[in-house]
């Protein structure tokens, strides 16, 4: 498939859209679980020659209301992760259109996590495209109380939304941000100054988000002393 570019024309925006949806998209009848998404290779073939990648990146996400997007690679990667923390149940936050969840819900179960996607279904991006079935309508505030999940997977929470109500529930003792940093667009600032964290290079590598990888991370927040 031939690399193609955000364009401020009508015509090279239906091209870039036409193709950022052939590229990012959920799986096809048939397919395995992670079949649908893009080696890590790829991706780097992708990011290579690209002279703004924050840019490039943004469009990308505004062709195909996807903000996080993990390679091949990165799901098991994940839940080895998880399962050395002892994580037995897994709740996706802000799941979306379920572009990460249609890998990892399949390899959760596979795995023997307990697993629950949701989606409050009121981001910015409304288009009609297809949404994956496996993701349930809710609000992960509400939500969490009742799954009681012992980790919680959230990719780019609504910039100034703070994720310390979570931690409400007893529950809870790990939520991998994917995102920015304490000064970037997801999330609420102050939670990177009050709640304990710490950036994961091991889960960032594999996967990059909306604006680029550059700036994408992804930061561990686990309970202790607040």
């Amino acid at each position: 498939m031939e690399l193609c570019h955000p364009s401020p024309h009508f015509q090279g925006q239906r091209r870039f859209q036409e193709f950022a949806r052939a590229l990012v998209r959920l799986p096809q009848p048939g397919e395995g679980p992670l079949d649908y998404l893009l080696p890590e290779a790829r991706w780097q073939e992708i990011s290579a020659p690209l002279a703004d990648p924050e840019a490039w990146f943004m469009g990308l996400s505004q062709a195909t209301g996807v903000f996080f997007f993990p390679s091949r690679e990165w799901p098991r990667r994940l839940l080895r992760y998880l399962r050395r923390l002892g994580v037995k149940r897994l709740l996706e936050a802000g799941a979306g259109r379920g572009y990460l969840t249609a890998a990892l819900a399949p390899l959760a179960t596979a795995a023997g996590l307990d697993f629950l996607a949701v989606d409050k279904g009121e981001g910015e991006f409304q288009a009609g495209l297809p949404v994956c079935p496996l993701v349930q309508p809710g609000d992960v505030f509400q939500v969490i109380r009742d799954f009681r999940p012992q980790g919680v997977v959230y990719g780019w929470p609504p910039p100034g939304q703070s994720i310390a109500p979570l931690w409400e529930v007893s529950s809870l003792r790990y939520l991998l941000l994917m995102g920015e940093g304490a000064q970037g667009a997801a999330g609420a600032p102050e939670d990177w100054e009050r709640l304990p964290q710490k950036n994961s290079p091991f889960l960032g590598r594999f996967s990059r988000g909306r604006t680029g990888p550059e700036k994408h991370r992804v930061t561990i927040f686990f309970r202790g002393a607040r």
